[in-house]
Protein backbone atom coordinates (compact mmCIF):
# COMPACT_ATOMS: atom_id res chain seq x y z
CA UNK A 1 0.00 0.00 0.00
CA UNK A 2 1.15 3.57 -0.63
CA UNK A 3 1.11 6.77 1.41
CA UNK A 4 2.48 10.08 0.12
CA UNK A 5 3.30 8.21 -3.11
CA UNK A 6 5.67 5.76 -1.37
CA UNK A 7 5.14 2.05 -0.72
CA UNK A 8 4.99 0.96 2.93
CA UNK A 9 4.82 -2.44 4.63
CA UNK A 10 1.74 -3.10 6.74
CA UNK A 11 0.58 -5.74 9.16
CA UNK A 12 -2.17 -7.80 7.48
CA UNK A 13 -2.13 -10.87 9.74
CA UNK A 14 -2.03 -11.31 13.49
CA UNK A 15 0.87 -13.09 15.16
CA UNK A 16 1.03 -16.89 14.98
CA UNK A 17 -0.15 -18.47 18.24
CA UNK A 18 2.41 -21.23 18.87
CA UNK A 19 1.93 -23.33 15.67
CA UNK A 20 -1.42 -21.87 14.63
CA UNK A 21 -1.14 -19.28 11.82
CA UNK A 22 -2.26 -15.75 12.60
CA UNK A 23 -5.66 -14.68 11.36
CA UNK A 24 -6.22 -11.89 8.78
CA UNK A 25 -6.64 -8.43 10.30
CA UNK A 26 -7.37 -5.00 8.81
CA UNK A 27 -4.22 -3.33 7.40
CA UNK A 28 -2.59 -1.47 10.25
CA UNK A 29 0.56 0.26 11.38
CA UNK A 30 2.22 1.63 14.52
CA UNK A 31 3.95 5.02 14.59
CA UNK A 32 6.95 5.58 16.83
CA UNK A 33 7.34 9.31 17.44
CA UNK A 34 10.91 10.11 18.48
CA UNK A 35 10.50 13.43 20.21
CA UNK A 36 14.18 13.72 21.20
CA UNK A 37 17.52 11.92 21.20
CA UNK A 38 18.43 13.47 24.55
CA UNK A 39 18.12 11.54 27.81
CA UNK A 40 18.87 12.01 31.50
CA UNK A 41 20.36 8.49 31.54
CA UNK A 42 23.46 7.54 29.56
CA UNK A 43 23.06 3.80 29.08
CA UNK A 44 25.90 2.26 27.07
CA UNK A 45 23.54 -0.27 25.47
CA UNK A 46 21.24 2.45 24.07
CA UNK A 47 21.15 3.22 20.35
CA UNK A 48 21.10 6.93 21.28
CA UNK A 49 24.16 6.66 23.53
CA UNK A 50 26.31 8.63 21.07
CA UNK A 51 23.69 11.35 20.54
CA UNK A 52 24.62 14.28 22.80
CA UNK A 53 21.96 16.79 21.76
CA UNK A 54 18.17 16.87 21.39
CA UNK A 55 16.90 17.05 17.83
CA UNK A 56 15.91 20.15 15.88
CA UNK A 57 12.45 21.74 15.64
CA UNK A 58 9.54 19.29 15.70
CA UNK A 59 6.85 19.53 12.97
CA UNK A 60 3.53 18.97 14.75
CA UNK A 61 1.67 19.84 11.56
CA UNK A 62 3.53 17.11 9.71
CA UNK A 63 2.68 14.52 12.36
CA UNK A 64 -0.98 15.48 12.02
CA UNK A 65 -0.72 15.17 8.23
CA UNK A 66 0.72 11.66 8.59
CA UNK A 67 -2.19 10.55 10.78
CA UNK A 68 -4.78 11.96 8.37
CA UNK A 69 -3.01 10.36 5.38
CA UNK A 70 -3.22 6.93 7.03
CA UNK A 71 -6.89 7.50 7.81
CA UNK A 72 -7.69 8.61 4.26
CA UNK A 73 -5.92 5.52 2.86
CA UNK A 74 -7.95 3.19 5.07
CA UNK A 75 -4.96 2.16 7.18
CA UNK A 76 -5.63 1.64 10.86
CA UNK A 77 -3.23 3.49 13.18
CA UNK A 78 -3.03 0.89 15.91
CA UNK A 79 -0.75 2.75 18.30
CA UNK A 80 1.08 6.06 18.57
CA UNK A 81 4.22 5.52 20.63
CA UNK A 82 5.90 8.58 22.17
CA UNK A 83 9.56 7.69 22.57
CA UNK A 84 13.10 9.06 22.42
CA UNK A 85 15.57 9.39 24.13
CA UNK A 86 13.62 10.32 27.20
CA UNK A 87 10.40 12.17 26.27
CA UNK A 88 10.44 14.03 29.60
CA UNK A 89 13.51 15.93 28.35
CA UNK A 90 11.11 17.77 26.03
CA UNK A 91 8.02 17.64 28.22
CA UNK A 92 6.36 20.78 26.71
CA UNK A 93 6.53 19.20 23.25
CA UNK A 94 4.95 15.98 24.51
CA UNK A 95 2.18 18.04 26.12
CA UNK A 96 1.55 19.68 22.73
CA UNK A 97 1.25 16.26 21.08
CA UNK A 98 -1.14 15.12 23.80
CA UNK A 99 -3.25 18.22 23.28
CA UNK A 100 -3.38 17.53 19.54
CA UNK A 101 -4.36 13.89 20.18
CA UNK A 102 -7.34 14.98 22.28
CA UNK A 103 -9.12 16.07 19.10
CA UNK A 104 -12.27 13.95 18.55
CA UNK A 105 -10.98 12.45 15.28
CA UNK A 106 -7.94 11.01 17.12
CA UNK A 107 -9.84 9.68 20.15
CA UNK A 108 -9.70 6.04 19.02
CA UNK A 109 -5.89 5.95 18.67
CA UNK A 110 -4.00 4.07 21.37
CA UNK A 111 -1.46 6.43 23.00
CA UNK A 112 1.69 4.90 24.50
CA UNK A 113 4.55 6.53 26.43
CA UNK A 114 8.09 5.13 26.70
CA UNK A 115 9.92 6.61 29.68
CA UNK A 116 12.38 5.73 32.43
CA UNK A 117 10.20 7.40 35.05
CA UNK A 118 13.17 8.92 36.89
CA UNK A 119 12.63 12.61 36.29
CA UNK A 120 9.93 14.64 38.04
CA UNK A 121 8.87 15.80 34.54
CA UNK A 122 8.55 12.14 33.53
CA UNK A 123 6.35 11.27 36.48
CA UNK A 124 4.22 14.34 35.77
CA UNK A 125 3.78 13.19 32.15
CA UNK A 126 2.78 9.74 33.39
CA UNK A 127 -0.24 11.22 35.21
CA UNK A 128 -1.83 12.49 31.97
CA UNK A 129 -5.20 10.84 31.34
CA UNK A 130 -4.67 10.46 27.56
CA UNK A 131 -2.17 7.60 27.93
CA UNK A 132 -3.62 4.17 27.27
CA UNK A 133 -0.37 2.47 28.29
CA UNK A 134 3.09 3.37 29.58
CA UNK A 135 6.37 1.45 29.35
CA UNK A 136 8.94 2.27 32.00
CA UNK A 137 12.56 1.23 31.34
CA UNK A 138 13.82 -0.26 34.58
CA UNK A 139 16.74 -2.67 34.38
CA UNK A 140 17.44 -3.42 38.05
CA UNK A 141 15.77 -3.40 41.45
CA UNK A 142 18.51 -1.50 43.31
CA UNK A 143 19.10 2.26 42.98
CA UNK A 144 22.89 1.80 43.21
CA UNK A 145 22.92 -0.65 40.28
CA UNK A 146 20.66 1.64 38.26
CA UNK A 147 23.04 4.55 38.89
CA UNK A 148 25.87 2.45 37.41
CA UNK A 149 23.80 1.35 34.43
CA UNK A 150 22.29 4.74 33.68
CA UNK A 151 25.31 6.88 34.52
CA UNK A 152 23.12 9.27 36.52
CA UNK A 153 22.02 9.79 40.11
CA UNK A 154 18.86 7.97 41.17
CA UNK A 155 16.99 10.14 43.67
CA UNK A 156 15.30 8.61 46.78
CA UNK A 157 11.84 9.51 45.44
CA UNK A 158 12.44 8.00 41.99
CA UNK A 159 9.85 5.28 42.54
CA UNK A 160 7.10 7.28 44.22
CA UNK A 161 4.49 7.52 41.48
CA UNK A 162 1.86 9.76 43.02
CA UNK A 163 -1.17 10.30 40.80
CA UNK A 164 -0.06 7.69 38.23
CA UNK A 165 -2.49 4.94 37.23
CA UNK A 166 -0.06 2.05 37.72
CA UNK A 167 -2.44 -0.35 35.96
CA UNK A 168 -1.41 1.40 32.71
CA UNK A 169 2.31 0.87 33.42
CA UNK A 170 4.52 -2.04 32.46
CA UNK A 171 8.18 -2.39 33.40
CA UNK A 172 10.67 -3.17 30.63
CA UNK A 173 13.84 -4.88 31.89
CA UNK A 174 16.88 -5.61 29.73
CA UNK A 175 18.89 -8.70 30.63
CA UNK A 176 22.44 -7.43 31.17
CA UNK A 177 25.52 -9.43 32.23
CA UNK A 178 26.46 -8.50 35.78
CA UNK A 179 22.97 -7.21 36.58
CA UNK A 180 19.82 -9.21 35.78
CA UNK A 181 21.49 -12.33 34.39
CA UNK A 182 20.28 -15.39 36.36
CA UNK A 183 17.15 -16.87 37.94
CA UNK A 184 17.84 -15.41 41.40
CA UNK A 185 18.24 -11.88 40.07
CA UNK A 186 15.19 -12.23 37.82
CA UNK A 187 13.20 -13.43 40.85
CA UNK A 188 14.20 -10.30 42.79
CA UNK A 189 13.21 -8.16 39.83
CA UNK A 190 9.78 -9.80 39.75
CA UNK A 191 9.27 -9.05 43.45
CA UNK A 192 10.36 -5.44 42.93
CA UNK A 193 7.86 -5.02 40.08
CA UNK A 194 5.12 -6.41 42.34
CA UNK A 195 6.09 -3.91 45.05
CA UNK A 196 5.66 -1.04 42.58
CA UNK A 197 2.09 -2.12 41.89
CA UNK A 198 2.52 -2.61 38.13
CA UNK A 199 0.53 -5.41 36.46
CA UNK A 200 3.18 -6.59 33.99
CA UNK A 201 6.92 -6.78 33.29
CA UNK A 202 8.88 -7.55 30.15
CA UNK A 203 12.32 -9.19 29.98
CA UNK A 204 14.28 -8.54 26.81
CA UNK A 205 17.72 -9.66 25.65
CA UNK A 206 20.01 -6.93 24.32
CA UNK A 207 20.25 -6.59 20.56
CA UNK A 208 23.90 -6.93 19.57
CA UNK A 209 24.06 -3.49 17.96
CA UNK A 210 27.26 -2.28 19.66
CA UNK A 211 30.24 -3.72 21.56
CA UNK A 212 28.71 -3.17 24.98
CA UNK A 213 25.63 -5.16 23.99
CA UNK A 214 27.79 -7.98 22.62
CA UNK A 215 29.94 -8.12 25.77
CA UNK A 216 26.96 -7.99 28.16
CA UNK A 217 24.49 -10.13 26.20
CA UNK A 218 22.38 -12.59 28.21
CA UNK A 219 20.18 -15.11 26.42
CA UNK A 220 16.70 -15.62 27.88
CA UNK A 221 17.38 -19.35 28.13
CA UNK A 222 20.28 -18.69 30.52
CA UNK A 223 17.84 -17.53 33.20
CA UNK A 224 16.24 -20.98 33.73
CA UNK A 225 12.79 -19.55 34.44
CA UNK A 226 11.53 -22.93 35.64
CA UNK A 227 13.73 -22.52 38.74
CA UNK A 228 11.75 -19.45 39.84
CA UNK A 229 8.88 -20.49 42.13
CA UNK A 230 5.34 -19.64 41.00
CA UNK A 231 6.28 -18.70 37.41
CA UNK A 232 3.96 -20.39 34.90
CA UNK A 233 4.10 -20.46 31.09
CA UNK A 234 0.86 -19.35 29.38
CA UNK A 235 1.51 -19.00 25.62
CA UNK A 236 3.87 -17.87 22.89
CA UNK A 237 3.38 -15.82 19.71
CA UNK A 238 5.63 -15.32 16.71
CA UNK A 239 5.99 -13.86 13.26
CA UNK A 240 8.06 -16.71 11.88
CA UNK A 241 11.80 -16.06 11.77
CA UNK A 242 11.33 -12.34 12.44
CA UNK A 243 10.31 -12.33 16.09
CA UNK A 244 8.94 -14.48 18.88
CA UNK A 245 7.65 -13.64 22.34
CA UNK A 246 6.45 -15.75 25.26
CA UNK A 247 4.07 -15.01 28.11
CA UNK A 248 4.14 -16.19 31.71
CA UNK A 249 2.40 -15.43 35.00
CA UNK A 250 4.04 -14.88 38.39
CA UNK A 251 1.75 -15.54 41.34
CA UNK A 252 2.89 -14.55 44.83
CA UNK A 253 0.86 -13.77 47.96
CA UNK A 254 -2.36 -13.52 45.93
CA UNK A 255 -0.74 -10.95 43.62
CA UNK A 256 -0.37 -11.73 39.91
CA UNK A 257 2.24 -10.25 37.60
CA UNK A 258 2.06 -10.78 33.85
CA UNK A 259 5.46 -11.56 32.27
CA UNK A 260 6.38 -10.87 28.66
CA UNK A 261 9.62 -12.14 27.10
CA UNK A 262 11.03 -11.36 23.68
CA UNK A 263 12.77 -14.57 22.67
CA UNK A 264 14.30 -13.14 19.51
CA UNK A 265 13.80 -10.23 17.14
CA UNK A 266 15.18 -9.26 13.77
CA UNK A 267 16.11 -5.56 14.11
CA UNK A 268 15.73 -5.06 10.34
CA UNK A 269 12.13 -6.32 10.36
CA UNK A 270 9.92 -3.26 10.03
CA UNK A 271 6.50 -4.34 8.74
CA UNK A 272 3.86 -2.23 10.49
CA UNK A 273 6.46 0.13 12.04
CA UNK A 274 6.73 3.76 10.95
CA UNK A 275 9.10 6.21 12.65
CA UNK A 276 8.56 9.97 12.73
CA UNK A 277 11.49 11.99 14.09
CA UNK A 278 9.85 15.41 14.00
CA UNK A 279 11.08 16.11 10.50
CA UNK A 280 10.76 12.93 8.42
CA UNK A 281 8.64 9.78 8.30
CA UNK A 282 10.53 6.54 7.66
CA UNK A 283 9.78 2.81 7.63
CA UNK A 284 11.53 0.99 10.48
CA UNK A 285 14.23 2.05 12.94
CA UNK A 286 17.37 1.32 10.97
CA UNK A 287 16.43 2.46 7.50
CA UNK A 288 17.13 5.68 5.66
CA UNK A 289 14.20 5.55 3.26
CA UNK A 290 12.23 8.75 3.71
CA UNK A 291 8.52 8.31 3.04
CA UNK A 292 7.49 11.89 3.77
Amino acid sequence: MEIFGKHILLKHRGCNLIDEPGKPIPPQVNIFVKVTKGCNAHCQFCSNAASPHPQSAFRLDKLSAVIFELHNRGIMLNRLNITGGEPAMVSPLVQQILQMMEQPEFSNIHMHLNTNGLLSQSQQLMTHSRWDSISMSLHHYQASALSQLYGCTITPDAFRFEGVDMQKVNVSCNLIRGYIDNAQEAHRMLDFALSLGVPRIGFVALMKLNQYCCDHFVDLEEIFWEKIPHVYFTNSMNRGAHCKCSNYLYNKNLKILEIYMRNYSDPTYCASSLVFDGQYLRQGFHQHNIIY
